[in-house]
């Protein structure tokens, strides 16, 4: 006798399970009250809607290149998950500039903190900038050059990465807090132009700065003073992007990159300025929390918009950081980017 792979059981009905009266025969057709009886634990299982949308959901994209021909130049984009190529949603968007005391940011350093705004709504990117410790030639203003180039890139490819190129932030820590000020304080100026992406605004709608150093003629002036943490000394990073070095001394020059470097420095009465908060430990030892205090008093007297937080007896990053100073900086990102323009 023939049969077929299946040992004639593919032509078998599926068994179910009947649910009977209890009175006179089953019915022939049945179909209508057929009653599968689940298994234990689908009788307890828990149920979740699906998310089509994968809302809350982020990705991270790696070494993003957004200036070339420059010293791999590039940067990682956290962004809410799309859904396809029918997802329309367009999103605030935030550069983040890690401190580095101005050499070689390491992005990966707040990755898990900067997820929390992606899965918000907000494209987040941390990007470097090139590190005049490891080339004399990148000076002051290369930083700032770059990260400004940065902000044009992201307005330029806003469709590619689902960014509304109307609402774009900048946040830094430490030095890179100061670049976060001066790209605040210096929109589209001239001075700072490398041409990438040319005639592209790099102008942001807020700003945030922890830690900030916004006075460098301070360090420059305690140059020397050893019981100074806040000092210039010639083996340092911020030597290097001012250019000073023992042959050279603290020349002419020296003294004007520092005073271009300084956000305080660069207020000017009567021009208005994006919202700015600073946040600062009051136990500090690397940077004077005095440095953002001023740099608030500055904005305010001149009739901007410009809030200080101060984390008691918190140092230089470290114990800085909570839940509650994260979810104020969310809620100030949120309160100036998430209203469409």
């Amino acid at each position: 006798m023939e049969h077929d792979m299946y040992d004639g059981r593919a032509d078998q009905p599926e068994r179910s399970v009947f649910v009977s009266d209890g009175d006179g025969p089953m019915p022939k057709n049945l179909s209508a009250r057929e009653k599968p009886i689940p298994s234990p634990a689908e009788s307890s299982a828990v149920h979740v809607p699906s998310n089509p949308t994968l809302a809350k959901m982020a990705r991270l994209t790696r070494d993003v290149a957004y200036k070339t021909g420059a010293d791999h130049l590039v940067m990682d984009i956290i962004a809410p998950q799309s859904f396809g190529e029918d997802d329309k949603r367009r999103y605030p968007a935030v550069v983040f500039v890690q401190g580095s005391a101005w050499t070689t940011p390491d992005r990966d350093t707040e990755i898990a903190q900067l997820s929390q705004l992606a899965r918000e709504g907000v494209v987040v990117t941390t990007v470097n900038h090139r590190d005049a410790s490891r080339n004399p030639k990148y000076v002051f203003p290369a930083y700032l050059e770059d990260a400004k180039s940065a902000v044009r890139f992201l307005r330029t490819n806003a469709d590619e990465w689902q960014i509304d190129a109307d609402r774009i932030g900048i946040w830094g820590t430490s030095s890179g807090g100061n670049t976060a000020l001066l790209i605040g304080l210096t929109a589209d100026d001239p001075r700072y132009e490398d041409g990438t992406n040319s005639g592209v605004s790099d102008a942001v709608d807020y700003v945030v700065a922890c830690f900030p150093p916004t006075d460098l003629i301070e360090a420059v002036e305690a140059f020397g003073h050893e019981d100074n943490e806040f000092r210039l000394y010639y083996t340092g990073p911020l030597a290097a992007v001012l250019g000073a070095t023992p042959q050279t001394g603290i020349t002419d020059e020296v003294r004007q990159r520092a005073a271009d470097m300084s956000p305080y420095l660069q207020v000017n009465p009567g021009r208005r300025y994006p919202p700015m908060l600073l946040l600062h430990g009051t136990g500090d030892r690397v940077v004077p929390y005095q440095q953002s205090v001023k740099m608030c008093d500055r904005l305010v007297e001149n009739g901007n918009d410009a809030r200080l937080v101060l984390v008691d007896g918190a140092d230089h990053e470290h114990d800085f950081w909570s839940q509650r100073v994260l979810d104020i900086i969310s809620d100030f990102i949120a309160e100036h980017s998430n209203t469409p323009k």
